[in-house]
Parts: structure tokens; C-alpha cells; sequence
């Protein structure tokens, strides 16, 4: 297992402490770059720490996440549908495949979220975030959305399950769709795991 900026932080950890920041050593599921583009932590401190990946397919963009949390981890899927399009999962179903020969595991999708965090909030069963989840075979009608300068395809969010129990590598593969009506399928996506050193605040 490869450990990541450990000597730097370890150089530099009088200066976290002055701007309220530790070094944690974190587990991340890191995705094969040569698939896709690799998606970074979008906070600023840890600029360059790869997050997941994101794979295109006629148009259909998908940002694909492995998370091991401290209990249990997660899929996480974001689909960007572009206007004129409309997208529909087969079924509710991925599946992670495990290098080291144990079990394929499998884990379904309970919704799928109009906003973001589906890791926490498909699974909350708040009465206030109900209106926001949509059955997992609903069409996924696509659109541009616009907010001042910035501009985006729709984004649909979508979350399961997993206990990958340190798994090495493993190969994520998501439930089959149909793009207008026209079966498509995402390729497998392989993750390996790495230890990193990420800042997280603590002087709040």
C-alpha cells in the first residue's frame, strides 16, 4: 500500500497547526485514470487528492466515487444528462468484484436524489428531503441549468451500500440504461485503495 505526502506533512505540521488544520491518514479508493478523468477533492487544502473519476458515454457524463467510511462505504454516482436527452436505469443493482477471490458484493440504489450528498441523504428517510427522491426507474429528462454565469447539464445523484473490507483493488460495475430508449452500459471501472494524508480542519 503506497503512503502518500506522510514526510511533507510531517515537515510541515507546526504550520497546520498555526492555520487550524491536522493530518489524517485516510483509506481512498482511487480509480484507474486510464478510464476516465480523475475527479479531485474540491477543498482547496487538499487540492490534488484524487476523489473519483468521471467516464462519458454519448454525451452522458457519470462522476463515479468509492468511499470507505469509518463504518460502512458507498457508491456514489452523479449523472449529467445534457438537453434532449432522457436516460433510465434497467434496475437498482451494482456490483463491486473483489481482486483478492472473496464474494462479489452487491448493493441496490434506494433512489434516485435530485440533490447532491445521496450517501447521506437517500438513505436519511427525512420527511423534508422525501420530495427530492425519485424512484430508481424514473426517466431522467435532461436539461441545462443556469445560474448567473454558470451554466450545467442536470444532475441526477444516486448511492449504495458496500462493506468493502479493505479490499485491495476492486471493479465497480453499474446497473445497465437505456440513452432515448437505446440500451447502454458504462465499462467496469477498476479502484485500487491508498492510504493519503489528508488536512481537515479542527479550529473551527
Amino acid at each position: 500500500m503506497e503512503l502518500r505526502r506522510l514526510p511533507l506533512c510531517s515537515l510541515l505540521l507546526p504550520s497546520f497547526l498555526c492555520i487550524g488544520c491536522a493530518p489524517i491518514p485516510v483509506a481512498l479508493y482511487v480509480a484507474d485514470a486510464t478510464q476516465g478523468k480523475i475527479i479531485d477533492y474540491a477543498c482547496s487544502i487538499n487540492k490534488g487528492v484524487p476523489e473519483g473519476i468521471e467516464v462519458e458515454m454519448q454525451g452522458l457524463h457519470a462522476q463515479v466515487k468509492l468511499v470507505q467510511a469509518f463504518s460502512q462505504g458507498y457508491l456514489e454516482v452523479r449523472l449529467d444528462v445534457p438537453p434532449g436527452m432522457t436516460v433510465q436505469l434497467d434496475d437498482a443493482t451494482a456490483t463491486i468484484t473483489r481482486a483478492d477471490g472473496r464474494p462479489a458484493l452487491s448493493a441496490q440504489y434506494p433512489n434516485i436524489s435530485l440533490v447532491d450528498s445521496p450517501g447521506i441523504n437517500s438513505f436519511s428517510g427525512s420527511p423534508a428531503l422525501a420530495k427530492y427522491m425519485v424512484p430508481v426507474r424514473t426517466p431522467l429528462v435532461g436539461g441545462r441549468m443556469v445560474i448567473g454565469r454558470q451554466a450545467w447539464d442536470k444532475h441526477y445523484w444516486m448511492a449504495a451500500r458496500f462493506g468493502m473490507q479493505e479490499a485491495s483493488d476492486v471493479s465497480v460495475t453499474l446497473p445497465d440504461f437505456t440513452i432515448n430508449g437505446t440500451p447502454a452500459q458504462f465499462p467496469v471501472l477498476r479502484f485500487h485503495r491508498e492510504l493519503f494524508v489528508l488536512l481537515a480542519p479542527f479550529n473551527c
